[in-house]
């Protein structure tokens, strides 16, 4: 019996069926993919940036209780250099025995 030789071998419709599928589903997976992320982007540009009104008063404020607060220590130091001059005053004198 000699092997006949078809132009049509099973074997080489069924690979080339099998590469069809690979690339339908190849496709098939890259409009996934290319809808997954069209969906991401719609939702990131739904969003709003957050209220910093509140944060931004609260910071104004904190810097008017600084600005109060340098005033006063300027006035502490300043006390503070007299009360010096004025111990130092003191114990010239009581160094002093005609006094």
């Amino acid at each position: 019996m000699a092997k006949t030789t078809s132009k049509f071998n099973i074997k080489d419709q069924l690979a080339g069926i099998a590469a069809l599928v690979a690339a339908i589903v190849a496709i098939g997976g890259g409009f996934i993919k290319y809808g997954e992320i069209t969906t991401k982007l719609n939702a990131l540009s739904e969003q709003t940036a957050p209220d910093l009104t509140p944060l931004s008063a609260q910071i104004g404020e904190a810097k008017n209780g600084v600005a109060s607060n340098t005033t006063g220590i300027e006035v502490l130091k300043t006390e503070l250099e007299l009360l010096k001059l004025t111990i130092q005053e003191i114990k010239t004198k009581s160094d002093n025995p005609l006094q």
